[in-house]
């Protein structure tokens, strides 16, 4: 099953960090990484992997830079794994347009396989970006039979200088948020009273 890894591309400058993952150790890598997405990889990745790895770019001053800083730091990674890695780009300019946010979608979901294993990471990237990822997602899931497998965001605490505070860097495994996004979505209920008690119960699993 072919692995398809969508990588948020910051625009600022980024400093490589320990990102540690206090509620699932399993995809806490103990080196240090520009992007955390590639910390994960790190521990998921297995030899002879096929990987994808869609480069999700929002134009800025220091985009190419870390669009080149990505493919290596991942390259040095699988250096010791030995998956079979393939780059592609999907880029836009720094606009919140509907135009550039319907452009986006339509080329994040043009790179999906069938029956792909998905990866995705919320770090970097505009604000309407998770929402278009989101549904890319659930588009993948629901017309390619895709497993989504980790969706993660990487939190850094930044001075009054804009530089990272070193040790602050945490990493989220935010998968669960995505398929309450699918469970509130199915879910059905004569009314909103209802529709909270359900909920909870839910929750109380």
């Amino acid at each position: 099953m072919k692995k398809i890894v969508f990588a948020t591309i910051p625009m600022q400058k980024i400093e490589a960090q320990h990102y540690v993952c206090g509620e699932n150790k399993a995809i806490e890598y103990e080196g240090n990484t520009r992007f955390p997405i590639n910390a994960v990889l790190a521990k998921t990745l297995k030899k002879g992997d096929e990987v994808k790895v869609v480069r999700i770019v929002t134009e800025g001053e220091f985009t190419d830079d870390n669009v080149k800083f990505q493919k290596e730091e991942l390259d040095q990674i699988n250096s010791k794994i030995g998956a079979n890695i393939e780059y592609v780009e999907v880029r836009a300019p720094f606009k919140e347009t509907s135009d550039v946010v319907e452009a986006r979608f339509r080329q994040i979901v043009g790179t999906l396989e069938k029956d792909c294993t998905i990866l995705a990471d919320m770090t970097y990237g505009p604000k309407t970006l998770t929402p278009v990822l989101f549904f890319a997602l659930n588009f993948a899931e629901k017309f390619f039979e895709a497993d989504i497998s980790h969706i993660v965001y990487g939190k850094i605490i930044f001075g009054k200088d804009k530089t990272a505070n070193k040790n602050t860097a945490e990493l989220y495994d935010v998968t669960p948020l995505y398929y309450l996004n699918s469970l509130t979505s199915v879910m059905s209920a004569p009314d909103g009273k209802t529709a909270l008690e359900r909920l909870d119960k839910f929750f109380a699993l």
